[in-house]
């Protein structure tokens, strides 16, 4: 399995979409949006710490704030998708 490079978030400010496809890869920017932004709200604790860091359902444009909020809640892209991929024991 090929490793991508998440490097770029870690500077400026990102569309959602891109930060989306990063944790939910998929065909549309619309379904990793979606998912992206149902499993935010699902983390009471990172949705609490985003909304602090000026977050709203609308936001479309993701401050470098924001952005170290959720890799520190969620991990990098990368840890998240094996968190997600891991076998349950």
């Amino acid at each position: 399995m090929k490793v991508r490079n998440f490097d770029w978030l870690l500077q400026g400010c990102h569309p959602l979409s891109e930060v989306a496809q990063a944790y939910y890869p998929c065909e549309h920017n619309s379904s990793s949006i979606r998912s992206f932004r149902k499993h935010i709200k699902e983390l009471p604790k990172l949705y609490a710490h985003l909304l602090e860091a000026g977050y709203t359902d609308k936001t479309t444009m993701l401050t470098p704030l924001q952005i170290a909020v959720i890799i520190h809640g969620l991990g990098s892209p990368d840890q998240a998708r094996e968190e997600v991929e891991k076998p349950m024991v």
